[in-house]
Order: structure tokens, then C-alpha cells, then sequence
């Protein structure tokens, strides 16, 4: 386990009175502010095709449906052309292995990105890294209601500030979506959200959705995807390296706090598949299995100008060397083509949101 502060929650079940869903399935919450440029989504994300080719939404063939390079986007208002992704054979230039090695028997979706998709962080913010490093190692065996999670989940962010505390709509990484994130849905230019009903669920939703285990991308919802690592830096100030996990950004609203979480998920040892559900999106009934809260870890803004300096990465951060960035990393030759009822009510909203109306809406 990663230190992180931590300061009790007086609304928060866990941090008084433990109950057998107080796990923090996910890992902990570890407020990374300070260190937010290590965390910085890259602009380009390779994605292994074999873990999510086999899903149903795949599978089924409709248009748009496919594994690689035809993702929905709208060119962002000056015309400026969202970058096409491509399918390649790893390893891929210029990119540093991830931390399970390349997948030889795999093509790789290289997935492209434009700087507005991810917001740096801002003047108030604070960034919240769920460090699945200390994701615990528990399964169905040893702890049958809240082990360690293995697959999708859906989890909700409760700040102690409450409704003072708004989400940065593209303040987070490719791995994790809320639902500005599907531009099936979400047709506004580039990488805004202007659809006021989206935008506004987002902006106080705090909630987001993902994978810990495995890969999953539907070329029909866009550039983002399901998945257990992302890769970060700009490969040369902050040379490329993983991140296992995901951040979110937080507009703190002027106050410092605490901050924990409700996830409904997909457990270790659990024998329901870990596939996305047909209509496409990023559905599995498997994320209604299990649910954890977490307990509180201490939240703390950025109190002045985003800093030009570059951290070394802390928890969740994938590096070799001597506490540095990646030995193995190098700037990138242009890619080729080729309380109980209030817990119990978050995840369950957050488990609704997640079923999207069966596709009828975002």
C-alpha cells in the first residue's frame, strides 16, 4: 500500500465505522497535485486488440463497430482534424514497453489524441489518482462481499465539500470515461461537451467508469477506452512512461478536504465474463457483483500557476531507474501508419448511469 493522507469523513461509513464493504476494492484515493505533470495523459495510447476483440459490441458487426481506426469525433472548431488511430505490430516505435511487457500475438490499436482532450491541471484543482497498485488481493474465496477488483467497474467520488466541488469535464485519463467521453453521443467539436444535459451530469456526477484488468474500446464512442494502465508524459520534458490506474481532476471550489468513493465492480475470482454488453458501450453486468466504498484520503488544491518543473512519479507510476522517469523512455519519432443508504444510493446510481438507457441516450 502507497501512503496517502487521510482524515475522517464524518458522512463516510468507513472512516467510522467499518463494514464489510470498506476495502477500497480499487486502491486508494492518492491526491497527486503536486506531482500532477508525472500523471498527464500522453497524446498518443496503444491499446492491445486481442483483450477486447472477442466482445459482443465487436462482434456484432454493425457499423462503426470495429477495433481500430474509424473512432466518431468532429473536428474541433478552427477545422483542426482529429488524428486517425491506427493498427500496428508492437513492439511500437518510440513508446516504451508497458509494464506487462508488449503483447507479441497482438495488434495494437494506437490510439490519438489532441491536447484539448486533457485538460492540465488548473489553479484550484486538485488531481485524484485511483492507484490500482493497491488494489487488494483478496478474491471470492477470502472475502466473498468486497475482494479485490478484477475487470469493470463504476465508481462515484464524494468530496467533503460536497456540491462545492465540480469535475474538470476533461480532466482525467484515456482509461477511465465519464460521458462527455462518448462522442457517439457527445457530437460537439474537438473535445468539447457542450450538451448541457451531459455536461452538467459530469460536472457533478464525480462519477466515472473503467476496467482494472483488461482492455475494451468501441470505435463508435470515440478515442477513449477501457483499461488498467495509461500512458503519460509528452516524450521529452516528461519522457513517456505507464501509469496503472486513473486520475480525475477536481475543482475544489476553495476549500481543501477529504474525498472517497462508492464503486460497484467486477471482482477477483468472479466467473462472470469481464466483455462489454451488446448494445456496445461500456457495460458489463459483472460490475453488479460487488460494491466497496473507500475510506478517506486528504485532498489538496493547487494553489498557484500550473509549475513548468517535472516531478518524479509517485504511487501508481510505472518507472525504472534511479526514482526517476523511465531509463527506457524517449521522446517519440512520429508513429507510422500501419452513510449506509447514502453509499448503497451512489453505486446504485452510478450502476444506472452506467446501463446508459440501454444505449437510448448518454
Amino acid at each position: 500500500m502507497f501512503p496517502t493522507a487521510a482524515a475522517a469523513d464524518p458522512f463516510n461509513p468507513c472512516d467510522n465505522a467499518p463494514l464489510p464493504v470498506c476495502t477500497s476494492a480499487l486502491g486508494p484515493i492518492v491526491d497527486v497535485t503536486a506531482d500532477w505533470r508525472s500523471y498527464q495523459a500522453a497524446l498518443v495510447q496503444p491499446i492491445p486488440v486481442a483483450d477486447y476483440a472477442s466482445d459482443p459490441a465487436i462482434l456484432a458487426g454493425l457499423p462503426g463497430m470495429t477495433t481500430c481506426g474509424n473512432e466518431t469525433g468532429s473536428p474541433t472548431d478552427n477545422g483542426e482534424a482529429i488524428p486517425a488511430a491506427t493498427t500496428e505490430a508492437p513492439p511500437i516505435a518510440g513508446l516504451p514497453a508497458p509494464p506487462t511487457g508488449w503483447n507479441l500475438a497482438s495488434q495494437y490499436c494506437v490510439l490519438r489524441y489532441i491536447p484539448g482532450d486533457f485538460t492540465p491541471l488548473c489553479e484550484g484543482c486538485a488531481r485524484l489518482l485511483i492507484n490500482f497498485d493497491g488494489i487488494p488481493g483478496t478474491d471470492i474465496v477470502t472475502d466473498p462481499v468486497s475482494p479485490g477488483a478484477e475487470g469493470h467497474f463504476a465508481l462515484r467520488v464524494t468530496p467533503s465539500a460536497g456540491f462545492a466541488v465540480t469535475a474538470v469535464i476533461n480532466g482525467h485519463s484515456p482509461n477511465a470515461k465519464n460521458l462527455c467521453s462518448d462522442k457517439f453521443f457527445n457530437t460537439s467539436p474537438g473535445a468539447d461537451c457542450a450538451n448541457l444535459l451531459i455536461n452538467g451530469f459530469d460536472t457533478y456526477g464525480l462519477g466515472m467508469e473503467g476496467d482494472s484488468a483488461i482492455y475494451h474500446h468501441v470505435t463508435v464512442e470515440g478515442r477513449y477506452y477501457n483499461g488498467p494502465y495509461y500512458l503519460a508524459g509528452d516524450g521529452g520534458e516528461v519522457p513517456y512512461h505507464w501509469v496503472h490506474g486513473f486520475y480525475m481532476d477536481l475543482q475544489l471550489g476553495g476549500a481543501d478536504g477529504t474525498a472517497w468513493y462508492a464503486a460497484g465492480y467486477r471482482g477477483k475470482g468472479d466467473v462472470a465474463p469481464d466483455t462489454d454488453l451488446y448494445p456496445p458501450g461500456y457495460a458489463c453486468a459483472c460490475e453488479l457483483l460487488h460494491t466497496s466504498w473507500s475510506t478517506s484520503s486528504a485532498i489538496t488544491a493547487l494553489a498557484a500557476a500550473p509549475s513548468e518543473s517535472t516531478p518524479s512519479p509517485g504511487p501508481g507510476a510505472s518507472a525504472t531507474g534511479d526514482g526517476g522517469l523511465p531509463d527506457t523512455a524517449r521522446p517519440a519519432p512520429p508513429l507510422a501508419t500501419g452513510s449506509l443508504a447514502a453509499g448503497v444510493i451512489l453505486a446504485g446510481t452510478v450502476a444506472l448511469w452506467r446501463r446508459r438507457g440501454r444505449r437510448a441516450g448518454c
